[in-house]
């Protein structure tokens, strides 16, 4: 997002300028504008652009937004005729809202993006916590060095709050600190304001250097840790908390109210409401899908992070086979082959060729059934295209991740059983060869036995049995959390052999508290989450379906009415007349609307549902829409299609 943030600034720098005239004098006024929070944030996000850029970008951004909003006013306008006496006030005045808050919306998002961005940053920062404190706990057991122990977590954590630490480290090479307890005095107040738990557990750090009794300081260490898994755990359960009301906001304002509401659209016209279905399509599938992303937005920024997943390089060898861009047009091919018919289908009805071999192209007739079937096919293309090119693509990824998972699950049995028979004093290459016979089956008991190999056939030292780029055991394995470990695994046999195995089943117990940590906080988290992916999958389409089927039968009900008769009959009431109208739509107009805003619940839903469990995490938000997606569009398709049959049966009766 950041690049094509930075790109789009340079885009409205080159081609936009003319908007402000003179960019030299509206550099100068831009600078002088802008807040000091508004550069800090510039600063922090490490964005490679300045504040006239943004400001132009965001200019050129809300007028893009309302040439795009006039554009889709032409086409409404065009679709009747140009008459505005014939549109109805209604669409009119959704025309001028969504005219006036698209730029507007544009405008306040690409403004203030540096700001959102950094605020997004320190929130999910704090994700990072207990892996970097583990790592400088761990070192410091090992060896006792506070800034070595900095430098070795800065290093093996690929985290965004090990980026702060490494330029901590270099801040403290270029004496801006004048020491290490001066510099991570520094480091927790910077990071208190975010995270009370994470400066106090640095001062037990500090403080833990400086006890002379190595036992001593390995309890004030262990204290360090506990004071950072019990904050993330107590601050993720605090969030879990409050999310019952945004999620009921969410049902309510998302699926429950306008599901229901579709219902009574045909018979709205009785009380002298007129609606069109373009009213409807710009209510269901523009402004209400608007209204839900930015308030999940709004519900996930405020996300404390927690444990990071695993990170799956790009060099990894199942992922070398993946093209993404022929995925994408593989995926266009067979979407459009679905739904092309169903395009011409809905292109050719307006000619009305009702007869021969252009009945089937067309569906049958107008209000039938077999009249949505073009719409279905047209629905159908999109789900199939979206779910082939999220499935083929990232399921190689979602299989690596899991493999990963499930060695760092593995890992902590594992290095308790090395490090038991380091502390006997046994060397490296007979403690990797037990542990491998002991863990025989397992990923890691394979790990194992390459090292013991390395060791003992090919002569290499533990570093290298480990570590070396052709022969190393730890080659194929890209945890690095399992990389970062038996790092100091090498380090620690380095001093002492006992010294290590006691520090490496202590590093087992710590590996086994965050596992534990971070299950209990996804059970925390599973009911929720496991309600909103049932609700996106599964309840929402089944309702949507039959609200359509009762729909239609309120359509075909009010169409049998003699409204003429009626308004003569009510015009000699005591009221005067009550002037009844009804404007029949297609049932086939409601399936598209509902249908696109089915898919669209989907994205916003499962978005909402991995947000809360996963993150920000891109992997598992594609695979999850590519496998509910499908599942979606068919109970819709289903229930739809049954639900008209069972209710145009109630109404032949």
């Amino acid at each position: 997002m950041s690049e094509w943030f930075e790109k789009g600034c340079k885009f409205a720098v080159k081609n936009f300028s003319w908007i402000v005239g003179d960019i030299k004098k509206f550099k100068r006024k831009a600078e002088k504008a802008v807040s000091k929070e508004f550069i800090d944030s510039l600063t922090f996000t490490g964005l490679d652009v300045e504040p006239y850029e943004i400001l132009l970008f965001s200019y050129t951004g809300a007028i893009l937004a309302f040439i795009a909003a006039l554009f889709l006013d032409i086409v409404i306008v065009a679709f009747y005729g140009f008459s505005l006496s014939n549109i109805g006030y209604v669409t009119i005045l959704m025309m001028v809202a969504i005219t006036l808050a698209l730029p507007l919306v544009a405008l306040q998002l690409l403004s203030e993006f540096p700001k959102a961005k950094a605020r997004y940053m320190k929130i999910h920062s704090l994700g990072d916590i207990p892996e970097v404190l583990s790592y400088i706990v761990m070192y410091l057991k090992l060896i006792p060095n506070l800034e070595n122990a900095l430098r070795f977590a800065a290093k093996e954590s690929k985290t965004s709050l090990a980026k702060d630490l490494k330029k901590l480290m270099w801040d403290l090479e270029v004496r801006i600190h004048k020491s290490i307890d001066d510099a991570i005095t520094y480091f927790a107040d910077m990071w208190g304001k975010w995270s009370d738990y994470l400066k106090r557990a640095l001062h037990l750090v500090r403080s833990a250097i400086h006890e002379r009794n190595q036992g001593e300081r390995n309890v004030t260490l262990d204290r360090s840790l506990d004071v950072v898994l019990e904050g993330t755990k107590s601050t993720m359960i605090e969030f879990a908390n409050k999310l019952h009301q945004p999620t009921l906001v969410i049902y309510s304002i998302g699926v429950m109210i306008p599901l229901a509401l579709i219902a009574m659209m045909p018979a709205a016209a009785i009380v002298g409401l007129r609606l069109t279905i373009f009213q409807i399509f710009i209510l269901y599938d523009i402004i209400l899908p608007l209204i839900l992303f930015l308030y999940i937005r709004k519900v996930l920024v405020s996300r404390p992070a927690t444990f990071n997943p695993p990170v799956v390089p790009e060099e990894h060898p199942s992922l070398e086979k993946i093209n993404k861009r022929a995925n994408l047009v593989t995926a266009a091919i067979i979407g459009s082959i679905i739904a092309l018919p169903g395009i011409f289908s809905l292109l050719l009805r307006p000619l009305h060729l009702n007869a021969g071999p252009f009945n089937f192209l067309i569906g049958g007739n107008e209000g039938s059934i077999a009249s949505c079937i073009p719409v279905f096919l047209i629905l159908w293309g999109f789900t199939v295209a979206i779910s082939i090119y999220c499935l083929k693509t990232y399921t190689p990824y979602k299989k690596i991740r899991d493999d990963i998972r499930q060695m760092e699950r593995e890992f902590s049995d594992s290095l308790y059983v090395l490090g038991k028979r380091i502390m006997e004093g046994r060397p490296a290459e007979e403690a990797f060869s037990y542990a491998s016979r002991a863990l025989k089956g397992s990923k890691m008991g394979e790990v194992f036995s390459q090292t013991s190999f390395n060791l003992l056939s090919m002569r290499m030292n533990t570093g290298d049995a480990l570590f070396d780029k052709k022969f190393g055991s730890l080659k194929h394995v890209y945890s690095d959390r399992i990389r970062a470990i038996m790092r100091l695994f090498v380090e620690g046999v380095k001093k002492s052999y006992i010294a290590a195995g006691i520090a490496i089943v202590k590093i087992a117990d710590h590996l086994k508290q965050l596992q534990d940590v971070e299950k209990n906080i996804r059970n925390a988290l599973g009911v929720l989450t496991s309600t909103l992916r049932s609700t996106a999958t599964i309840f929402a389409p089944m309702i949507a379906g039959v609200t359509l089927g009762i729909t239609n039968l309120i359509s075909n009900v009010l169409s049998s009415i003699d409204f003429e008769l009626l308004n003569k009959e009510t015009s000699q009431s005591l009221f005067g007349s009550m002037d009844f109208s009804f404007e029949n739509v297609p049932p086939e107009y409601f399936v598209f609307v509902v249908g696109i805003y089915i898919i669209q619940l989907v994205f916003l839903l499962t978005r909402f549902a991995n947000g809360i469990d996963e993150g920000d995490d891109k992997i598992q938000f594609m695979y999850s829409l590519g496998q509910s997606l499908p599942t979606a569009v068919a109970f819709f398709s289903i229930v739809t299609i049954f639900s008209m049959i069972m209710f145009q049966g109630m109404v032949n009766l």
